[in-house]
């Protein structure tokens, strides 16, 4: 199994772009600067979302990315949760304490009673110590959420408690897993709003549904050396037909954001070997995805609070690109501490041990 695809990197790069940029434009419409329909074709067409895709996308590299790096011997499930908890959740930690502290000195939360009105419960707090608290209040459960990794980090953090024991299942027997979790899939996909439980949260950012990214992505990884070239083609003309047709089409919030992004994983898999020969290229998208967690965990903070400025406020087309251009400097400022900062605790736990 090949360690190293320059495709993935560039393809986990435009999902962030994706994401981050949305959440830019969408905030727009939330704080009332820009009406729905004027920024809509923006990140959206009949049955595309950028945001959704990317996302998927996400999850599916993860899968992929952790499926290749894992070692088929010497695989260590301590030093693989060691691992994880280092990089995922100390960068949280960080960003969680300098924003409770922001929240405090500008007035948001009080110190003594900060979460009151959530009607906390006695592990509530659990939650963010596993960097699960977003995810988990978007069921309408009390925690101690500031917002940060949204509910993308509380998926994240359960499919890589998970990994051991799907990898272990998907080495194992690769086709047969994969045709089980896609049974899965469809049975769940069609009766989801049955299950009161988990259909109060949107389909796509759900758990349930985006385990199947996650497994598919650790699949590809299997048989990626093995795919055809003209998958890529193939990849490309799917996505071009979601591109231009102007019909919306059923299924828009579950198989197709699947069928979507798997699409694109296969139409950047063909420029792979474009890529290997792109020496400076690789090298500035390899940075760019280095500091990328860091900026994911930052970038709706910055967001939400530059935007809270603007509220109701009729903003000219060139005050909307000032206002990107100085959120994306506050962020990649900040996303460059924030590296800084972990780097020197990983160093300090390192010498620990």
């Amino acid at each position: 199994m090949k360690k190293r695809y320059y495709f993935m990197n560039l393809l986990r790069a435009l999902s962030m772009i994706a994401i981050v940029f949305y959440h830019m434009v969408f905030t727009l419409y939330l704080y009332g600067i820009r009406q729905h329909e004027s920024i809509s074709f923006f990140f959206s067409n009949a049955n595309m979302h950028i945001a959704k895709v990317g996302v998927s996308l996400f999850f599916i590299l993860s899968g992929c990315g952790l499926m290749m790096s894992s070692d088929i011997d010497s695989f260590s499930i301590k030093q693989f949760y060691k691992k994880r908890f280092i990089k995922i959740l100390i960068p949280f930690y960080v960003v969680y304490v300098f924003t409770f502290a922001f929240h405090i000195i500008a007035g948001h939360l009080t110190l003594p009673h900060p979460f009151l009105e959530r009607h906390l419960k006695p592990y509530s707090f659990l939650f963010t110590v596993f960097g699960m608290d977003a995810y988990i209040d978007t069921f309408k459960i009390p925690t101690c959420s500031l917002g940060i990794g949204e509910w993308f980090l509380g998926c994240l953090v359960l499919m890589y408690a998970l990994f051991p024991i799907l990898r272990y299942i998907m080495l194992k027997r690769p086709k047969m897993t994969m045709l089980v979790a896609t049974v899965y899939y469809a049975l769940i996909i069609s009766r989801y709003y049955n299950f009161k439980v988990i259909s109060t949260v949107p389909m796509f950012t759900n758990f349930p549904i985006k385990i199947y990214d996650f497994i598919l992505g650790m699949f590809l990884a299997i048989i990626l050396e093995k795919l055809p070239k003209w998958t890529a083609l193939i990849g490309l003309a799917v996505n071009i037909f979601f591109a231009v047709f102007p019909k919306e089409l059923p299924g828009i919030d579950s198989y197709q954001i699947v069928i979507q992004s798997t699409a694109a994983f296969f139409a950047f898999f063909g420029l792979e070997h474009f890529l290997e020969k792109r020496e400076k290229f690789n090298a500035v998208v390899s940075k760019f995805c280095a500091y990328s967690y860091e900026y994911f965990l930052i970038h709706h903070i910055v967001i939400t609070y530059m935007h809270e400025n603007g509220i109701n406020t009729e903003f000219s087309n060139l005050d909307i690109l000032l206002l990107f251009l100085a959120e994306i400097a506050l962020t990649i400022a900040l996303a460059f501490c924030l590296k800084f900062i972990t780097s020197r605790i990983e160093k300090l736990i390192s010498r620990k041990q």
